[in-house]
C-alpha cells in the first residue's frame, strides 16, 4: 500500500508538471503528504518547516553564493536542521499539549527541504496548493483501491 501511495504520488507529480507547469515540491512529496492527511498538525508543521527553511536559505544566499546544486543541498541540509530543531522544541517546550504534541511534528527528514526548493523556484502558494491537491488525489485513489479490495482490505 505504501509503495502504491509513493509511486502514484510520483506519477501524479509528473502529470501536474506536464499539465499545469507546477510541481508538488518534489517527486515523493504527494505520497508522503497523502500518508499524513489525517494528521493536519503534521501537515502544518511540515509546511512551516519548509517556510522557515526557505527564509533561512534566502538569508544565507545574501552572504554565500547559492545556486543550482549548492542551493539544493543547502535547502536539504537546512530543512533537516529545521526539522531536528522543531522536533526538539516540540518535545521540550510543548509538553503541555499532552498527546497532541506528536501531531505538530514534521513529516520526514528531507520533505521540508524539497518543498522549500520548489517554493523558491515557483512560489510558496503555488507549491503548497499543488502539493496538497496532489496529496488529496493520491489519498482518494488509495482509499478507493482499498474499498474495492485491490489491496485485500488492508
Amino acid at each position: 500500500m505504501i509503495e502504491f501511495v509513493i509511486g502514484f504520488g510520483v506519477f501524479l507529480n509528473l502529470m501536474t508538471y506536464e499539465l499545469i507547469g507546477f510541481t508538488a515540491g518534489g517527486a515523493v512529496i504527494p505520497g508522503y503528504l497523502a500518508l499524513y492527511l489525517d494528521q493536519p498538525g503534521r501537515i502544518a508543521g511540515t509546511l512551516a518547516a519548509a517556510l522557515i527553511t526557505l527564509a533561512v536559505v534566502r538569508g544565507l544566499s545574501r552572504v554565500v553564493i547559492l545556486y543550482g546544486r549548492r542551493k539544493f543541498a543547502a535547502m536539504l541540509l537546512v530543512g533537516f536542521l529545521v526539522n531536528w530543531l522543531l522536533d526538539a522544541a516540540v518535545l521540550k517546550w510543548m509538553t503541555w499539549f499532552g498527546p497532541m504534541q506528536a501531531d505538530v511534528r514534521v513529516i520526514g527528514f528531507i520533505v521540508p527541504g524539497l518543498l522549500a526548493n520548489d517554493m523558491h523556484a515557483q512560489g510558496v502558494v503555488q507549491t503548497a496548493a499543488v502539493a496538497l491537491a496532489a496529496a488529496a488525489v493520491v489519498r482518494l485513489a488509495a482509499a478507493a483501491l482499498v474499498y474495492f479490495g485491490v489491496f485485500g482490505g488492508l
